[in-house]
């Protein structure tokens, strides 16, 4: 078996470039982005479960959740925080 990529023959195929993101010597790196990942996922798991809970015991609604629209400051924290959880998978790669 080979680890070079074949493009798929005929109409519809994804083809992808051929191309190594990370050699296999990085396979370490990988792992810690993962359970980096993986961490920052339970947390917002977590939070959300309790955040919920909250709310439902002064009745807002998960309708109420899903049709929010976020202010300018809400929508700053959420860019914040998105580039802190990129940035820290960035630095479990070794990339960033």
């Amino acid at each position: 078996m080979t680890d070079e990529f074949t493009p798929p023959t005929g109409t519809g195929g994804d083809i992808t470039a051929q191309r190594q993101i990370l050699p296999p010597a990085r396979i370490d790196d990988v792992a810690e982005a993962v359970l980096a990942l993986a961490r920052e996922l339970w947390v917002v798991a977590d939070r959300q479960i309790v955040t919920e809970a909250l709310l439902a015991r002064h009745g807002i609604t998960a309708a109420d959740i899903d049709a929010f629209q976020p202010d300018a400051e809400t929508e700053a924290r959420l860019d914040t925080r998105r580039r802190q959880i990129v940035d820290n998978l960035l630095v479990a790669l070794k990339a960033g």
